[in-house]
């Protein structure tokens, strides 16, 4: 499915799927409520993430409701980029170690992660 996006005044673009009225705003200038096209990136990464984990969860049996994913994007280089992705992730209280991990892999094979380019530095923390 498409998706419109429109410039609007001081950098800030709005973003629907084509035929539907949601949209998902971003800005570029402070102040701001909407987050930066960067930080969205990392959004989308994270919500990927946690479909996969919930896909997998289904299938094994496990109820993963309530797991948690802080992504922070940090920007660097020239010209400026994504350079590193830090992921923290925080499962239910009653998970064991193994379960964690398997999750955790599990999350790095969505498709935006796939997507993303190779030398983006991830660091990933699991409580």
């Amino acid at each position: 499915m498409a998706i419109q996006i429109t410039l609007g005044n001081n950098l800030q673009t709005t973003a629907r799927l084509e035929g539907h009225t949601a949209a998902v705003k971003t800005a570029y200038f402070d102040p701001r409520e909407d987050m930066q096209p960067g930080e969205l990136l990392a959004s989308a990464l994270g919500a990927c993430m946690l479909t996969m984990v919930g896909y997998a969860a289904q299938k094994r049996g496990d109820d993963v409701s309530g797991t948690q994913l802080t992504v922070e994007p940090v920007f660097g280089g020239t010209p400026r980029r994504v350079t590193e992705i830090k992921l923290t992730f925080a499962y239910p209280a009653n998970f064991t170690q193994p379960q964690k991990d398997l999750y955790t892999k599990t999350a790095q094979t969505c498709p935006v992660h796939n997507s993303l380019r190779e030398d983006i530095q991830y660091t990933i923390e699991v409580k």
